[in-house]
């Protein structure tokens, strides 16, 4: 799709779509759209336009269309509906058939700078956009249904050139969010951990960066005991991706942590049957490190980035790790397996390891860890767990920016002692089944020991979803990856 930024009047555009956005609850269209004239205004009310949040009316203006999407109240504008109000018009364009529209360059305080709000267009219209279609057949009516053009109107000649610097960084971090959300809704016998791998050494090429890759039997020489014990029992050998990206004077380092189980079936504590298809996605947190390091490079941000990614499947066989095994990970401590499907914290056990040899300065882990996260905030929030305030804070005011908003749960010391084991260092559960997610992390924690700042956020229940919503539809959601990149971009 290509992307163009000019200047004027919406109303002076031709030969695309002109999309208006209508407030709910005013008595007219003219309070943003003053240029447009009455004739607008009564066009809108003739077809019952109420201005609620993501409704349209594609509605014949002369010898044009016009699409009006609803912005919802005043009071209630958010750069979030601003996204939902590109995603919506873009989705609703294709729908009808037409290959162009023109959306304008907001000018409401609440949604930021020119450069922000363009910014917030492209991601709202780009993610919106996205859909996964590699693998099935395409029918006739449905195949010349595409967007290749999307104008954006600044008022002012004099705001092109930021509204274009917004463009570029809308683009790279939805390109970066659509290459997360094809590696997950991709099925688990196409999306290995071979392939994973490969798509590191990709990114690793394209941006220059430098990549490492310890495939499996190296991982067992080298007592990466985690991830191997969780990989013994699967026919597709483990990959552990460390992708560095290492700008000249970095002002910091970050260190961030992927789970990526390309299929996770429980092991020999099977999962039940129902919805196991899904378990494809849990390689979300590896997905989301790639997708992350690939957008950063792109972007030159000014901090080093270690992005880590322990992949392999979690696979019931003849050679997979059994409830009462006692593995050693790499940083030496003893783990006793309780139960084979409390894989995750084992494989990131040796990622927060290994990531110590960077000294980074913040670590950041992701993975679809636990379902009581699921149970505790369902698929609106992300479960934050640290013990530093301040990067608590920093990465709840990036969440509530990109709208991959965070919950921050107690880490507290009293939880500590449940995963204590009587013959090894540490058991893999409680044996209560309290505070699955909080305990997961306090397993976690054991492995931070010599790290700055530490986070853990678990996405269980935001990394996939189950309906579709303007700007991220069913399936994937690549959640994660703008998180992130705000966390890094607004870094100070």
């Amino acid at each position: 799709m290509r992307i163009v930024v000019r200047s004027g009047a919406l109303n002076q555009v031709h030969g695309a779509i002109r999309v208006y956005g209508a407030l709910e609850g005013e008595q007219t269209l003219e309070k943003l759209w003053p240029a447009a004239g009455r004739e607008l205004t009564q066009l809108a009310q003739g077809a019952g336009v109420r201005g609620a949040p993501n409704e349209t009316a594609l509605l014949p203006l002369g010898k044009a269309w016009v699409l009006i999407v609803g912005l919802g109240k005043a009071k209630e504008l958010s750069v979030d509906r601003l996204r939902q109000f590109a995603a919506t018009a873009a989705r609703t364009v294709r729908a009808r058939g037409h290959t162009s529209l023109a959306l304008p360059v907001l000018k409401e305080k609440v949604f930021g700078t020119v450069e922000q709000v363009a910014q917030a267009v492209v991601e709202g219209a780009r993610l919106g956009l996205y859909r996964y279609d590699k693998l099935k057949q395409i029918p006739k009516h449905e195949q010349g249904k595409r967007i290749d053009e999307l104008i954006l109107v600044a008022e002012q000649p004099g705001d092109v050139a930021s509204a274009k610097h917004g463009v570029h960084t809308g683009e790279v971090i939805a390109e970066a969010v659509s290459l997360v959300r094809d590696l997950i809704n991709g099925p688990s016998n196409l999306v290995t951990p071979t392939v994973l791998a490969n798509e590191a050494r990709r990114i690793a090429k394209d941006h220059k960066l430098k990549c490492t890759i310890l495939p499996f039997e190296q991982l067992k020489k080298l007592g990466f005991g985690g991830i191997v014990g969780v990989a013994q029992g699967s026919q597709h050998p483990a990959q552990f991706i460390v992708l560095d990206y290492a700008p000249a004077r970095p002002k910091a380092t970050f260190a961030l942590c992927g789970k990526g189980i390309t299929f996770d079936t429980g092991g020999i504590n099977l999962k039940p049957a129902a919805k196991m298809e899904q378990m494809k996605y849990d390689m979300s947190g590896a997905a989301a490190v790639l997708g992350t390091l690939q957008a950063a490079a792109t972007l030159k941000l000014p901090y080093r980035i270690i992005g880590i990614a322990a992949c392999t499947e979690n696979m019931p066989s003849g050679t997979a790790q059994k409830p009462g095994d006692v593995l050693k990970t790499l940083s030496g401590k003893t783990v006793e397996v309780l139960n084979t499907d409390a894989e995750g914290r084992l494989v990131l056990s040796d990622c927060l390891h290994y990531a110590k040899r960077f000294k980074p300065d913040v670590t950041i882990d992701l993975a679809t860890l636990t379902g009581a996260c699921v149970v505790a905030l369902g698929g609106e929030a992300v479960g934050l767990m640290t013990k530093d305030d301040r990067l608590a804070q920093r990465i709840s005011q990036a969440g509530d920016r990109t709208q991959e908003r965070v919950w921050r749960l107690p880490l507290w010391d009293e939880y500590g002692p449940a995963m204590k084991s009587d013959i090894a260092d540490l058991r893999n559960v409680t044996n209560t089944g309290e505070a699955g997610t909080i305990t997961a992390a306090k397993f976690l924690e054991e492995f931070t020991e010599g790290l700055t700042s530490w986070a853990h956020l678990d996405i269980a229940g935001t990394a996939w979803t189950e309906r579709d919503k303007p700007y991220v539809p069913k399936g994937a959601v690549g959640i994660g990856v703008r998180l992130l990149l705000e966390l890094m971009r607004s870094w100070n």
